[in-house]
């Protein structure tokens, strides 16, 4: 579903890795730029709302589970 999919993302040393390295908030306060490496060779941006991304996570999460210890 998620994952490397462009060229540039699925090259390098080791096939098919990105990882985040940074972001910042657009001045909306809405719109967060991610930062990240892909394939061993380059830094991309992807862009996304930062409302959509907590809407998501609130519709796929499941609630934390803590341990009676």
């Amino acid at each position: 579903m998620f994952g490397p999919e462009a060229p540039y993302e699925c090259g390098g040393d080791v096939k098919d890795v990105v990882f985040p390295c940074g972001q910042t908030i657009g001045a909306d306060g809405d719109t967060i730029h991610l930062y990240y490496g892909a394939g061993d060779s380059c830094v991309a941006l992807a862009t996304g709302s930062i409302r959509c991304l907590l809407s998501w996570l609130d519709s796929n999460s499941s609630p934390a589970r803590v341990s009676a210890t």
